[in-house]
């Protein structure tokens, strides 16, 4: 295993850290943000030295040198690699319909009166679904079609 896994997750461990050590000592109206990215630093760092350690004692050198080939096929391999391109692009489209879903309930939630100005969060989705349509497009026009 590489070392700088090692390095990353104590660089979690330590900014986890500074954020649990801001919730404790700072009183704002962000202690809830600062005790999540606390915990959200901490576990996954903490999770990331675990493996390092795990994977570099000797005992399991082997078992190690044996999941490493198997994740080299798995990820040269060229079925599921068609897999996980469909997956994104189902997962893309998805988002695409569900934001739109979206955008319809706040409108009628906002025109029958039970949602008060949803009319910026509208926007904000209508934006955002324009967005991810023209991104997708300029992505595989310019950078996917012309690379392949």
């Amino acid at each position: 295993m590489k070392k700088n896994m090692l390095m990353a997750g104590l660089l979690y461990v330590l900014i986890g850290i500074v954020f649990l050590l801001c919730g404790f000592f700072l009183d704002t109206k962000l202690n809830s943000l600062f005790w999540g990215f606390a915990g959200s630093g901490i576990a996954p760092g903490l999770t990331m030295i675990y493996r390092y350690f795990y994977w570099t004692h000797p005992k399991n050198s082997t078992k190690y040198a044996e999941k490493m080939e198997a994740e080299k096929i798995n990820l040269n391999d060229e079925r599921k690699e068609k897999f996980r391109n469909l997956s994104g692009r189902y997962a893309y489209i998805l988002g695409l319909i569900t934001i739109c879903i979206s955008i319809v309930v706040l409108s009628v939630l906002s025109s029958l009166g039970i949602m008060q100005n949803a009319e910026i969060l509208i926007l904000y989705l209508g934006g955002y679904v324009a967005f991810q349509y023209i991104a997708g497009i300029l992505i595989f026009r310019y950078y996917l079609d012309k690379k392949y």
